[in-house]
């Protein structure tokens, strides 16, 4: 007689059927999400776009998901997860967006509705944030509590955007409050960019660049100062750090030790480690004694967590790079601040195994395993191309890899002023629109609010915008200045926020506050 009874096989829900021959196992029963548009239209399989399960640390998972027309098919691993979308939010705009059960994780088989979910999920998120502002004493916004109390009579979408927007506005008013604490301007502060425009932009990107900043980054990438073994060439480095310094502010060397495949010179393909260790050894090591005592810090590995690994080093040889490079600094330089600098700071591309079948690793991992492998390091730079992130989501962010407990620098940041292809862009498709299309406009306000959010966490020490200008900028149409370098709303309502904390730097009298050099 046969009886049918349910279990758990490695944490897969999985029905077993006993016989009197054996045990014979059906297929794990999945996790369906149903995903519809605002019309209650299926989502087709094309636009089902970044969608990928994460771990309740907010760790990206692999496990097999089949997109199909209005779902995603979730075979389940062995702990909760949750799932995360791109997602177009009429009322708000399109952003990646967040389902978790409520904080519990999805670990059943079952169907739901992922805006729902996403809905919940963001309500209980939302609460959490009130909770607490209201510890630090920081006045919580009338739109937020009626928010809270009015999403759940709503029906999901429109709740989802209410909710999304009060998220916003409670992380803004917690930043606000908090800047509103501080005993004068924050000393030492960095305000910066990429000094790349220098010499070739002339006077007036001179002008513009010192009225905004206090602080420069140079350029050292490989193939353009060591094309070859044996051949140096540090004129623009050392004209942009005399530059900056010359003009009282901090300078910031970019880093020898990026192997994106793009600025890998050839003759440091196809090594044996050996070679490959002394050789950045010996980079870092005559990079470190050239700029000794001009520069505040200084990047040991850029992008090394996964992504940018040119010379093909596992993940063992990538973190005993990053320990190879801050000896070979200190070494040199018993002063200068190393950095290990990161982007894809979600990692969703970590959900995804490589084409040989490799798990890759997020940033937040490769920093952890770092740490714990005892590399000397000083800050954690954070890379911030992430506008498809609301302001709730980068705050909950900023506070995990706080939790590493080193001091932070937001390295290369940047937002499109205009949707589209910018032909004059190394990236040249501009992300999803934050609240809608890429306008000027939008742009200043996500850079104000970004920056409102960074200046208000005592752990951040730098912001550094890229590029400047839009003449061959990295972001699509993402300058704050206009071809011409004329300045656009970013440019001016930036500046007017930064000297509203106390900044002037064209005007030593007003300032109350001078970078650290």
């Amino acid at each position: 007689m046969k009886t049918v009874f349910r279990t758990a096989l490695l944490g897969l829900a999985t029905l077993v059927i006993a016989t009197a021959s054996g045990v014979a196992l059906a297929a794990p029963q999945p996790l369906r999400i149903n995903l519809t548009d605002s019309d209650g239209n299926p989502i087709s399989k094309e636009n089902i776009r970044r969608f990928h399960c994460r771990d309740m640390s907010d760790e990206p998972i692999v496990t097999r998901v089949t997109l199909k027309n209005g779902q995603a098919v979730i075979e389940l691993p062995a702990e909760p997860i949750q799932v995360c979308t791109l997602f177009v939010v009429p009322g708000f705009g399109e952003v990646d967006v967040y389902a978790d059960n409520s904080g519990k994780g999805f670990s059943t088989a079952n169907t739901v509705d992922f805006v729902a979910e996403a809905a919940k999920t963001r309500r209980e998120r939302v609460i959490k944030a009130v909770k607490e502002a209201k510890r630090e004493l920081c006045p919580i916004p009338s739109a937020v509590e009626k928010a809270i109390s009015e999403s759940e009579k709503l029906e999901p979408y429109p709740a989802l955007a209410r909710l999304l927007t009060a998220g916003e506005e409670m992380t803004l008013a917690r930043a606000r409050y908090r800047i509103s604490r501080y005993d004068g301007p924050r000393q030492g502060f960095l305000f910066g960019a990429n000094a790349f425009g220098y010499p070739g932009r002339g006077p007036e990107y001179e002008r513009r660049f010192k009225e905004l900043f206090n602080y420069g980054t140079a350029n050292l990438y490989l193939t353009d100062y060591a094309p070859s073994p044996d051949k140096r060439n540090f004129s623009l480095a050392d004209a942009q750090v005399e530059w900056l310094r010359s003009n009282a502010m901090a300078a910031k060397t970019c880093p020898p030790l990026y192997f994106a495949r793009s600025v890998s010179p050839e003759w440091m393909k196809n090594k044996q480690w050996a070679q490959t260790e002394k050789t950045c050894h010996d980079l870092m090591l005559e990079v470190t004694e050239r700029y000794k005592g001009r520069v505040v810090t200084c990047e040991i590995v850029n992008e090394a967590h996964d992504l940018s690994n040119g010379l093909n080093l596992t993940q063992d040889q990538l973190v005993r790079l990053a320990d190879v490079s801050a000896r070979a600094v200190r070494e040199a330089d018993p002063n200068v601040l190393r950095v290990i600098n990161c982007t894809h700071l979600w990692a969703d591309y970590a959900s995804r195994l490589t084409s040989a079948g490799l798990k890759r690793r997020s940033p937040y991992r490769y920093l952890k395993e770092c740490i714990d492998a005892g590399v000397k390091f000083e800050i954690v730079g954070l890379q911030m191309y992430y506008p498809q992130f609301d302001l709730l989501e980068i705050d909950r962010m900023l506070e995990r890899y706080a939790s590493l407990g080193k001091p932070i620098h937001i390295t290369e940041m940047a937002c499109s002023s205009a949707p589209g292809l910018d032909p004059n862009a190394q990236r040249q498709a501009a992300t999803a629109g934050w609240h809608g299309p890429w306008t000027e406009d939008m742009q200043a306000d996500w850079i104000v609010a970004a920056y409102t959010l960074f200046y208000s966490k005592p752990y951040i020490g730098a912001v550094s915008y890229w590029d400047l200008p839009d003449i061959g900028c990295f972001w699509p149409y993402g300058g704050m200045l206009r071809g011409d370098l004329s300045p656009k709303p970013s440019y001016t309502r930036l500046q007017s926020l930064i000297r509203s904390w106390g900044y002037h730097y064209l005007d030593p009298k007003k300032s109350t506050s001078t970078p650290a050099q």
